[in-house]
């Protein structure tokens, strides 16, 4: 059962890695990567620092602090779209720090287990060949993957193309399957097979099919394994003794809310009027952090009090993230329409005296068209432009028609047909 769990786990960080955008790496590379640099140095050394406050050894305190960096890609994503701010500038920025979160916190899983003792020349030969693979399949990635996949696609014949399940998305399923074996063969042989899973996604992102091919497939058997995962690997790792202790609850405490928090939060402080939004998003923990501490655990590296001081600190961030990001992600919300509101007033302010005075009013043609040049459109704000135009047009129509029963008259140019 726990190997089942750990296959969820290996699903599941090849979807986040299909969820990788390289079009938003560009938008957004500078913010999204000072995002996940801030992210994950400022809960590492906090998680550190604290740890050794709390008296733990370097390791549990190193391990620990690692424990915190990740961030739950699917939960972000999740957020993101309920609240349909998921193509949002900051949304992006969200998602693409999120997934370097998760590639910087495999980097320091493998250079921890690496310099384990006994530490030799050899010790580090697993971490440096780790960051080549993810430097060659991240641009393979970005370049090639998606030629190859084009290439093969096109030598196989579509035979059921109404079908509900495609030949194409049957032989980009297989392929999906073969590439997750072969890069997480290569990651294991590096450290942590985890490097090649999350790889292994990235390089089917830029294929507009692969996350609903793979999730189609996949997704009712990870939702299964992922509860196998938490229970039979990280839940059995726990001793009950020690999680319930007094002590291990006000630590988890202060280090979820310091560290495991705060920190995150504090790290988008730089992000604009969205920051708090951006950082309440960042907050939340996923599989990865789990699967980190859990790791540490069972190899001895980390006491069962420490372990159940992370666990517990990874459990508040979860538990307080998603009510307190859609708090902070509604109030930006109405705050920005509230601007949106206040532009459009001092809009339709400056085309009082644009619609009524007698040069523009001469100059309008008999068409609405005139009014909005763009056609129609869905926006609120621009039918509320519209609609207030046409009021204002109205009035002066109606001054112009009072004018003319009171015995005056209309001049050139002042015709108007609507």
């Amino acid at each position: 059962l726990a190997l089942l769990g750990h296959v969820g786990v290996a699903l599941v960080l090849f979807e986040s890695g299909t969820h990788f955008d390289f079009q938003q790496l560009r938008a957004v590379r500078t913010r999204a990567g000072a995002l996940a640099l801030f992210g994950s140095a400022l809960p590492f050394g906090a998680g550190v620092g604290l740890s050794f406050a709390f008296g733990c050894t370097m390791i549990e305190a190193l391990l620990a602090g690692a424990a915190l960096v990740p961030t739950s890609v699917g939960l972000a994503l999740r957020m993101l779209y309920d609240a349909r701010s998921l193509s949002s500038p900051f949304g992006q920025a969200i998602v693409t720090a999120a997934s370097l979160d998760d590639m910087l916190s495999l980097i320091l899983l493998t250079a921890f287990f690496s310099s384990m003792p006994p530490v030799t020349a050899m010790s580090f030969l697993p971490i440096i060949l780790g960051v080549v693979f993810l430097v060659a399949a991240a641009v393979a990635a970005a370049y090639l993957w998606p030629r190859v996949i084009a290439f093969i696609l096109s030598k196989v014949d579509e035979r059921r193309p109404d079908a509900e399940v495609t030949t194409h998305q049957e032989v980009l399923f297989a392929l999906m399957i073969v590439v997750l074996l072969v890069y997480a063969q290569i990651a294991h042989l590096c450290g942590t097979h985890l490097w090649g899973c999350f790889l292994a996604g990235m390089s089917f992102a830029r294929h507009r099919d692969a996350h609903y091919v793979w999730v189609r497939q996949t997704k009712r058997f990870t939702c299964w394994m992922i509860r196998l995962f938490f229970a039979c690997t990280v839940a059995s790792a726990v001793q009950v003794e020690s999680f319930i202790s007094v002590t291990s609850v006000w630590q988890g405490l202060v280090m979820g809310i310091g560290p495991c928090i705060l920190m995150k939060v504090v790290s988008a402080l730089f992000m604009g009027e969205a920051r708090w939004v951006v950082g309440w998003a960042m907050v939340g923990r996923g599989e990865l952090a789990f699967l980190i501490a859990q790791a540490a655990a069972t190899s001895g590296a980390m006491s069962a009090d420490v372990f159940s001081v992370v666990i517990w600190a990874l459990l508040w961030a979860n538990i307080v993230a998603p009510f307190a990001f859609r708090f902070v992600l509604l109030r930006y919300l109405r705050r920005k329409e509230a601007g949106e509101d206040d532009a459009a007033a001092r809009n339709v302010e400056e085309e009082v005296t644009e619609v009524c005075s007698p040069a523009v009013t001469r100059g309008l043609s008999s068409s609405l068209p005139d009014f909005d040049e763009a056609g129609p459109t869905s926006s609120r704000l621009a039918d509320q432009k519209r609609l207030a135009r046409l009021e204002l047009v109205n009035k002066c129509l109606r001054q112009r028609i009072e004018e003319f029963e009171s015995g005056g008259a209309i001049k050139t140019g002042d015709v108007f047909i609507l």
